[in-house]
């Protein structure tokens, strides 16, 4: 499956991000707590020197023995530096230097390659430098790789690679970001330092796989050798037909048709996921198909050609749970009063990522008073869809531009009037609220025509094809209940004030 981004389309949903930054009032409960530690550590240290003082013969205090004349200044003595230094380095210890960078020779006999990590410089010069580059060398590098690369995403365990001739003079570089990230700097053929971004081939593997549920749909696709970030694909797709929360029984069974993409071997990540079927004693029969209209633009169909989302996302994030429904007479858990509540509230960890439900365009973005920070989209048909209290926007999200479904607009938040990290998800159809669940639920719709006799001449080879995936034994009873997928937490649940 691809990776969202700021600003592109993924085809299926990914987990939620996190790493986000502090919000202003976490800064504030961060400052106090350091703050109230500082206090105490200096209570405790005045406290030791008084202590030390009173303690000292001659210095007052009626329980301290007057001074002996005959007591030379020598009894009086510290102890020995030794045993000082001994004391103090069990309680500081010198911070460690980095290794060494190791020369490693090259084939050949044609020079030396040191590899290091980038580790916890404070920027790419001085890592340069660690890693045993010269001043010169390092802005040389710098100047190379400038448009390349942002320096700003370096991190401590990504690796340089730094590669020398027979006379010491630096001939290649080489930053390795992650496997598929790697930028490279070497001498052109008038001996200047060039960068560039290396491409990595990537292999893609069609990988067919099945199985049967005893504990869980996630420990099952465990067992077939596949990650468990597949569970969201298999619940997303089939939500409106079954919820395997509560219909996964020990038995069922799986199958999935599914790219893998990989690196020298090594797997990467997941790619197009082509079919899927859950069969089970509570979850019937369900097929599903990935077919793309054009490219880059495709969704998951039944076997009939009906989109099994209705031309809608379900839901425009991964939630935990949801923390109030629509409700025109509900009663506000801030205001107290009755204030009706024109959406539907999606509990999430601050930071998910929101999608767009389906294409439009960018009616608003920005802060909207009680409702926080604001995306609102307009679609087609005389819909509109609202996204309030997010924590950010997507990066160069504005107004007026043309968004994708599924692409990602922002993330969740708790601004404005709000209990919590949720999504407000606002629908207006025809200029008036409706209820989210009940409208985006709906069966989704045929394909068209100029393409149903394509769809189904795919959908006979894939059926074809997943009738021949093995699954194996059930090793529970057919009765008895699955333990399914984990939801994501959320940090919390809120509310929102009605959109108007």
């Amino acid at each position: 499956m691809s990776d969202p981004s700021d600003d592109g389309v993924v085809k299926h949903r990914p987990l939620p991000s996190v790493g986000i930054p502090l919000l202003r009032d976490e800064v504030r409960a961060s400052r106090l707590r350091l703050a109230i530690g500082g206090g105490i550590v200096a209570t405790l240290l005045v406290a030791g020197i008084v202590t030390a003082l009173l303690m000292t013969p001659g210095l007052g205090g009626d329980d301290v023995a007057p001074s002996d004349p005959q007591t030379s200044i020598a009894d009086h003595d510290p102890p020995p530096l030794s045993e000082l230094d001994a004391s103090v380095a069990e309680i500081v210890s010198p911070p460690e230097e980095p290794p060494e960078p190791e020369e490693v020779p090259l084939e050949q006999g044609e020079g030396t390659r040191v590899v290091r990590a980038f580790g916890q410089s404070p920027g790419f010069r001085p890592a340069l430098v660690q890693a045993g580059c010269t001043g010169t060398e390092a802005d040389a590098l710098i100047a190379a790789l400038d448009d390349v690369m942002d320096f700003r995403r370096c991190r401590p365990s990504h690796q340089m690679v730094i590669e020398r001739d027979l006379d010491g003079h630096l001939s290649r570089f080489e930053y390795q970001a992650s496997n598929t990230q790697i930028y490279e700097a070497h001498l052109d053929d008038e001996g200047t330092l060039v960068g560039s971004q290396v491409e990595v081939p990537i292999e893609t593997v069609r990988v067919l796989r099945g199985g049967t549920v005893t504990a869980s749909l996630g420990a099952a696709l465990e067992a077939a050798d596949l990650g468990r970030s597949l569970v969201g694909v298999f619940v997303e797709t089939f939500e409106r037909e079954v919820s395997f929360n509560t219909h996964t029984r020990a038995g069922d069974t799986f199958r999935i048709i599914v790219d893998e993409e990989r690196v020298a071997g090594e797997f990467l990540r997941y790619g197009t996921v082509h079919a899927l079927e859950v069969r089970g004693q509570r979850l019937g029969e369900h097929q599903a198909f990935w077919y793309e209209s054009r490219e880059g633009r495709g969704e998951f169909y039944d076997p009939t050609g009906r989109a099994v989302h209705g031309g809608w996302l379900r839901t425009p994030l991964r939630y935990d749970h949801i923390s109030s429904p629509f409700d025109p007479r509900r009663m506000h858990p801030i205001l107290r009063r009755i204030v009706p509540h024109n959406g539907v509230d999606y509990a999430a960890g601050t930071g998910t990522p929101v999608w767009a439900a389906a294409d439009g365009t960018v009616s608003f973005i920005g802060p909207r008073g009680a409702n926080g920070n604001l995306v609102s989209l307009r679609h087609a048909n005389g819909f509109e869809t609202h996204y309030a209290h997010l924590h950010r926007f997507a990066s160069g999200l504005s107004r007026g531009d043309e968004v994708a479904q599924r692409r990602v607009i922002g993330f969740v938040g708790t601004t404005g009037r709000s209990t919590g990290p949720h999504l407000h998800f606002g629908l207006k159809r025809n200029g008036r609220f409706v209820d989210p669940q009940a409208e985006l639920n709906g069966p989704g719709r045929m394909m068209g025509g100029g393409h149903l006799g394509r769809y189904r001449r795919l959908v006979r080879a894939l059926q074809a094809e997943i009738a021949e995936i093995p699954v194996t034994a059930s090793g529970g009873s057919a009765d008895a209940p699955a333990t399914e997928p984990e939801a994501t937490e959320a940090d919390g649940s809120g509310d929102s004030e009605a959109l108007d």
